[in-house]
């Protein structure tokens, strides 16, 4: 939405202006994006650690997309995948909630983010007390933090590129 206001005061700059969809926006999305979690976590998808993804957040009401993609995974069967944010909620104190009362010994942190940034590498996994990665460590679980954002994935460009192409596609 930011984006699209701040473009709009150009209108008039633009024979036309097309913006793509964001990353999740309808079921198949959710699905495909499972799909890419899913095989890109394979080796760390084993007993007894739990898989605990960091979104950015937001006040807004886009927030409801990661509630989403957690019933999602759920659904899929992927009941150790859990998802946070830095900036809204579902908090990390929710989910550590939840991965307290599974039999988890280990969680690994990865960022849900198409750039792993600033909030992965401080937020996520900095030294500090308030990181994610400190936090798991006192509630007396072993962390291993994965520091590559989304982007990184051919499989999530793809997507996005179809969601650019579709974009264009109703130019035609």
């Amino acid at each position: 939405d930011d984006v699209v206001k701040e473009v709009s005061k150009y209108n008039d700059k633009f024979d036309s202006l097309k913006i793509g969809r964001p990353l999740l926006v309808d079921d198949g999305d959710y699905t495909d994006l499972i799909g890419v979690l899913t095989k890109e976590t394979a080796r760390y998808n084993v007993a007894g650690t739990a898989l605990v993804f960091m979104g950015h957040g937001t006040e807004h009401e886009a927030n409801a997309t990661y509630g989403k993609l957690q019933e999602k995974l759920t659904a899929a069967g992927c009941s150790n995948f859990y998802v946070g944010t830095v900036e809204g909620a579902p908090e990390l104190d929710d989910v550590l909630a939840l991965v307290q009362v599974g039999s988890y010994t280990k969680v690994v942190l990865m960022p849900l983010m198409i750039v792993a940034g600033d909030h992965a590498n401080n937020d996520m996994a900095g030294d500090e007390e308030d990181s994610w990665k400190s936090m798991v460590e006192a509630a007396g679980l072993t962390v291993e933090c994965q520091i590559a954002g989304l982007g990184r994935i051919g499989a999530v460009q793809e997507l996005y590129v179809a969601h650019t192409q579709a974009a264009i596609d109703t130019l035609k």
